[in-house]
C-alpha cells in the first residue's frame, strides 16, 4: 500500500483544463522561442554575412559624377540673371548711342558685341559637350562594373566598341582573336582588364611615379613651406591633366571644376578601409626612417600624396574604376620614392 501511494506521488497528472490565458501565454512563448532561435542562428551565420557585405562595400562604386542639380532658386542664380540681364540692356543702350553719334562708332560696338556673343557660345557648347563625354564615361563606368557581375553573352563586346579606340589597332586585333563564343560578359571585361587595360594601367603608374618622384623632390629640395604646397598644387593639377589625357578623356572648364571637386572629396572623406590600406601600403620600417632627414621625409609624404591622388584619378578614369592592386601599386611607388631620396641623401657624403 505504501509503495503504490510512492508511485502515484511521484507523478501528478492534471485533469483540469488550462485556463484560456495561460494557452496564450504557451503560444507566446513557443513563438518567441522559435524567434530566439532563428536570431540566435542568424547571428551565427552573421560573420560570413558581413564579410560578404564588407567585401561588397570595397567594391562599391565610386560616387557620381554628376548628380541632379537643386532646382531652388538661389541668391547667386538671382544674381547672376540681374547681372546678365543689366549688361545685355547697357550693350543694347551703348549701340543706340554710337548709332546716333557715328556710324563708324555703331559698327565698331556691334563688331566687338558679336565677337563677344560668339566666343561666349563657342565657349558654352564645348563645356557642354565636355560635361557630355564626362557625364558619359560615368555612366560607361557603371555599365562595365555591372558587366563584370554579368553571366550573359554579347553585351560586353558592344561596351568595349568606344574603349578599345584608345588601344594600338594590333593589340585590338589580338585581343579579339582571343576572344572565344562561349565567353559570357564577365569572362570577356575580365580578359580586356588583364591584357590591354593592364599594360595602359602600366603606362599611367610611370605617369604617376614621374609626378611623385619629382614633387618629393622638390619639396625635399625647397626651404619655403610656400614653395612646397605650390609645388605640390602644380605637380597634382599636372598628374590630373596626363592621367585624363591618357585615358582619353577631354576635359572643358567645366568638367574639370568637377573632376576636382569629385577628387577632393574622394581624398579627402576617404573611407577608413581604403584609408587603412594606404597607410599599410605605405609604412615603413624603423630603420629606414632614420635615414631619412626631416625635409627628405617632408618630400616622402608630399610624394606619397601625388601618388594617392593619381591613383584616385586612375580609378575615376580608367574604364573600369575597381583599381584591385593600389595597396601593392602605391608602395612600389614609395619604395621607388625612398629609393630616389636616399641616393639624393647619399650623395653629399660621397663628396665628402
Amino acid at each position: 500500500m505504501n509503495q503504490s501511494n510512492k508511485l502515484r506521488a511521484g507523478r501528478r497528472i492534471e485533469t483540469q483544463p488550462k485556463p484560456e490565458d495561460e494557452r496564450v501565454n504557451d503560444s507566446v512563448n513557443r513563438t518567441n522561442g522559435k524567434r530566439f532561435e532563428e536570431e540566435q542562428h542568424h547571428v551565427e551565420s552573421s560573420p560570413q554575412s558581413m564579410d560578404m557585405d564588407l567585401s561588397q562595400n570595397n567594391d562599391i562604386e565610386l560616387e557620381q559624377v554628376f548628380s541632379r542639380t537643386s532646382k531652388r532658386f538661389s541668391f547667386g542664380k538671382l544674381f547672376l540673371i540681374s547681372l546678365l540681364v543689366l549688361v545685355v540692356v547697357e550693350s543694347i543702350y551703348s549701340v543706340i548711342e554710337a548709332m546716333n553719334e557715328s556710324w563708324l562708332l555703331a559698327l565698331l560696338y556691334i563688331s566687338v558685341l558679336a565677337l563677344a556673343i560668339t566666343s561666349t557660345t563657342v565657349f558654352i557648347v564645348k563645356e557642354a559637350v565636355a560635361l557630355k563625354r564626362l557625364k558619359h564615361h560615368q555612366h560607361h563606368q557603371q555599365d562595365g562594373l555591372r558587366l563584370l557581375n554579368s553571366t550573359q553573352i554579347g553585351e560586353a563586346q558592344n561596351w568595349l566598341e568606344s574603349v578599345l579606340k584608345h588601344h594600338p589597332k594590333q593589340q585590338v586585333v589580338e585581343f579579339k582573336a582571343s576572344i572565344q563564343a562561349h565567353h559570357t560578359d564577365k569572362e570577356v571585361l575580365q580578359l580586356y582588364e588583364s591584357s590591354l587595360l593592364q599594360s595602359h594601367d602600366q603606362k599611367a603608374k610611370q605617369i604617376i611615379n614621374q609626378h611623385a618622384t619629382t614633387s618629393a623632390m622638390l619639396v625635399a629640395m625647397s626651404p619655403l613651406a610656400l614653395v612646397d604646397m605650390l609645388a605640390v598644387l602644380w605637380r597634382g593639377v599636372h598628374l590630373i591633366e596626363a592621367i585624363t589625357k591618357h585615358y582619353g578623356i577631354k576635359l572643358g572648364y567645366r568638367s574639370r571644376i568637377t573632376l576636382y571637386k569629385l577628387l577632393v572629396k574622394q581624398m579627402v572623406f576617404v573611407g577608413a578601409t581604403e584609408l587603412v590600406s594606404d597607410l599599410a601600403a605605405t609604412s615603413l620600417g624603423a630603420e629606414l626612417l632614420g635615414r631619412l632627414s626631416a625635409r627628405a621625409g617632408q618630400g616622402l609624404s608630399a610624394g606619397v600624396f601625388t601618388a594617392r591622388l593619381g591613383y584616385k584619378a586612375m580609378e575615376l578614369c580608367r574604364p573600369l574604376p575597381r583599381l584591385e592592386h593600389k595597396p601593392s601599386l602605391l608602395k612600389s611607388t614609395v619604395n621607388q620614392l625612398v629609393n630616389t631620396l636616399l641616393k639624393r641623401a647619399d650623395q653629399p657624403d660621397k663628396v665628402k
